[in-house]
Formats: structure tokens, C-alpha cells, sequence
């Protein structure tokens, strides 16, 4: 997500002790990394604690980061692992929950005209269907879901915030998206709901202000590619039907085809075994 402000002109001055950049930092910080860390946690309270410390964190290590164009990946990191801290206990997971504050913007939001093809009942039982769907995902997932719908970012760049290959972001994203999906579809809603959903769901978790824009989630912003696609598939049971259907169907073709069905059937078979690490 783009901004107009030089954050690494503020990093760099902010770093030779000029207090006003560190404010002014400290102040943007807060306003981006709100939204996402009440995607993670869908509790007011919490985020706003979880971003308390993330905030004093980034002024006590700031001087540390070598390079200050890379604010924003450090930055998230160092949330996602507060928020991961938290969590670590599982008897905190009773808090993963939708607020009352958050609950009366739904209300205003369902209140309001959208043209979405939905009506009111609709549009009610799909928001709280994602709602249920998200406290039910793993922070990670939820983590990636943020920050590939709402805050924009590549592939590549989710893969530089949280320190991994890209395939790995892609393939986290692939089951994320597989699982809010499936929710989604255990209560009678299509596929094609997913992007409505989200951009519901973006809605619900934005300060009123961006409500608006973080409500729009396009689809391919959920587009994964086939590398992704193969190797978060292939640690699926689908997935691993496909793998041994490919080694069934290769002793019923003529020597020529075997080789090429090789090939395919060693690649598919790679694809489970990477999946099975990133698992």
C-alpha cells in the first residue's frame, strides 16, 4: 500500500536523534499497522496493546535497522511476532472474537445501500460467515490474508516481511484462501463470494474513514500462480490423490508417454514433498 510520506527520509532522520521525524514516524506507524493487527486479533483492546508495544519496540530498536528502506517489512515483522507471542498460549484463544465496537459497524455497515447483488439477510449471514471464518484461521494465515488483500503488497514483498522464499508466501496464501473458502462454502455460499466477502470483511476491520477503500478486493489480488498453486495443492489429500492417480496412469501407457508422465509424476511428487515441509 503506497504513502505519501518520505518514511525513509523519517527513518534516517529519526535515527541521527531528530524527534520530531521520530514522532511523525511513530504517528504513520500507528495509523497503517492498526487495521492490520485487528485483522490478527478482531479484538480492539488487544490490537491496540499488541501496537503499543510494537510502537515502543521500533523506538528502542529503530537505530538498528541498517536499512531504512526496508521500515516497513522490519516493522510488520516485529508485529506479526507480538501478535504470535500472544497467542503462543492457547488458552488465550478464547480471545480471538469479534468486538461489541465492531459488531455495531457491522450493524451500520448492513444498514447502509451497497451494490453488491446481496440483500439485507444475505449480505448479514455472509459477513458473519467470514467473521467466524477468520477467528477460526490461524493467525498466520489471517497474517497473510492482510497483508496481500488490504495492504496490497506482492508476493514478493510478503516474503521479504516475513523472511521466507517467495514460494512460501504463495503457498500460505493458497491455503489461507482454501480455507476461509471452504468455510464459506459449508454454509451454502458460491466461490465467487470469496472476493465480496473479504472486501466485507475489509470493511468491518477499517477505521471509518478507509472503510470505503479497504472494502475493495479485487480478484487478482487472490491469484496465486501455478507454482503455488501445485505445491499448496499437492499437501491437500486431493493433491495427494492426484500424485498417486499420475503413478496409476503411468503403467497403462506406452513406453513413450511413461517417460513424459515421468517427468510430470517426479515434479508432482517434489511439489508434495516441498508442501509437506512448508506444512
Amino acid at each position: 500500500m503506497g504513502s505519501d510520506v518520505d518514511v525513509t527520509g523519517l527513518v534516517r532522520q529519526a535515527q541521527l536523534g531528530d524527534r520530531e521525524s521520530m514522532d511523525h514516524l511513530v504517528e504513520t506507524a500507528r495509523r497503517r499497522l492498526f487495521p492490520y493487527l485487528y485483522r490478527l486479533t478482531l479484538n480492539h483492546d488487544l490490537a491496540e496493546d499488541l501496537l503499543q508495544e510494537t510502537l515502543l519496540k521500533m523506538v528502542e530498536s529503530l537505530e538498528d535497522l541498517r536499512q531504512p528502506e526496508r521500515f516497513w517489512p522490519w516493522l510488520f515483522r516485529t508485529a506479526l511476532g507480538k501478535a504470535q507471542h500472544h497467542y503462543r498460549d492457547r488458552a488465550r484463544a478464547h480471545e480471538v472474537e469479534f468486538s461489541a465496537r465492531s459488531r455495531q459497524q457491522l450493524d451500520e455497515y448492513l444498514s447502509a445501500d451497497h451494490e453488491d447483488g446481496l440483500n439485507y439477510a444475505a449480505r448479514k449471514e455472509l459477513a458473519e460467515t467470514v467473521v467466524g471464518a477468520m477467528t477460526h484461521l490461524k493467525v498466520t494465515y489471517r497474517h497473510v490474508l492482510a497483508l496481500r488483500c488490504y495492504e496490497e503488497m506482492s508476493y514478493a514483498e510478503i516474503a521479504e516481511q516475513m523472511g521466507c522464499k517467495e514460494l512460501r508466501a504463495r503457498v500460505l496464501f493458497f491455503r489461507a484462501r482454501r480455507a476461509l473458502r471452504r468455510h464459506l462454502s459449508r454454509r451454502g455460499f458460491a466461490r465467487g463470494l470469496l472476493v465480496t466477502g473479504l472486501g466485507l470483511f475489509g470493511v468491518l476491520t477499517s477505521p471509518a474513514e478507509k472503510a470505503s477503500a479497504a472494502g475493495t478486493v479485487t480478484a487478482a489480488s487472490l491469484r496465486i500462480g501455478l507454482g503455488g498453486t501445485l505445491v499448496g495443492a499437492a499437501g491437500t489429500p486431493a493433491g495427494a490423490v492426484l500424485v498417486i492417480s499420475i503413478a496409476g496412469m503411468t503403467l497403462t501407457l506406452t513406453l513413450g508417454h511413461v517417460i513424459l508422465f515421468v517427468v510430470f509424476f517426479s515434479y508432482a511428487l517434489v511439489c508434495f514433498v516441498v508442501a509437506l515441509y512448508y506444512e
